[in-house]
């Protein structure tokens, strides 16, 4: 790291990232969040929903709905890439239908379109596992490689 705790390199932030995750330091590690199985599901994550997450009429908090989908659209768009290479978010579009009430947050994903550069995904957010669609969204993430140097190329965001 240089002086200003800034990595000098993509791969330091990338390792940094994974350190903070690792000892539960990171703002993701007080959501309540657990992989679940779901036949044909690319990936399916389940948030718990309680008075921490919940807006003042019980639903969970639409940010958090986002959130939900950027963590599980994220997740599809890393898997294949190696070690030092991460995606950022390029574009995130929510379309709320309703609300999360009953819960758990039940996010399933699925990967649209994987290119060189980007990764276009789909979440669906439901009111719990059997529930009714709460938001349909869809993002696309910039893919981000090391260049030679050492520096991140492919994002700015």
């Amino acid at each position: 790291m240089n002086d200003g705790g800034r990595p000098r390199s993509a791969a330091e932030a990338v390792e940094r990232h994974r350190r903070v995750l690792a000892e539960g330091r990171h703002v993701f590690s007080g959501l309540r969040l657990q992989d679940v199985q779901v036949d044909g599901a690319e990936l399916a994550v389940e948030l718990e929903l309680d008075e921490t997450v919940a807006n003042p009429t019980g639903a969970l908090q639409g940010g958090l709905v986002a959130t939900l989908a950027d963590i599980v659209g994220g997740r599809l768009a890393m898997e294949g890439l190696d070690d030092h290479s991460f995606v950022v978010t390029a574009d995130l579009t929510v379309h709320y239908v309703g609300p999360v009430r009953r819960g758990p947050a039940h996010a399933v994903g699925s990967v649209l379109r994987r290119g060189g550069r980007t990764v276009v995904t789909r979440v669906d957010v439901h009111d719990g596992r059997d529930g009714p669609l709460a938001a349909a969204c869809q993002l696309a993430f910039t893919i981000v490689r090391p260049s030679g140097d050492g520096t991140a190329s492919g994002g700015g965001t």
